[in-house]
């Protein structure tokens, strides 16, 4: 019997990441999540049925655009 072996390799990393994973991977809070959200600062997410996920590129995304040089830190007075 012959084998189909060109499957599609499995990815690295999950496409969807719970929403509880995401939070606690970036260290924010539930409340302040939803906070965000109301002030469209949070990424997008995916609900299916009663889960909540973040789809992996918009966590990239939102993580990326909040990014910015240590000098600024300097500048503005904020604090890690």
């Amino acid at each position: 019997m012959i084998t189909d072996r060109t499957a599609a390799p499995v990815p690295a990393e999950p496409e969807l990441i719970p929403l509880r994973a995401f939070l606690r991977r970036f260290s924010v809070s539930k409340s302040s999540f939803y906070r965000m959200a109301a002030r469209g600062e949070a990424p997008d997410v995916l609900k299916i049925g009663r889960a909540t996920f973040v789809p992996l590129a918009a966590a990239k995304a939102w993580m990326a655009a909040r990014i910015r040089p240590a000098i600024e830190l300097c500048r503005t007075g904020d604090t890690p």
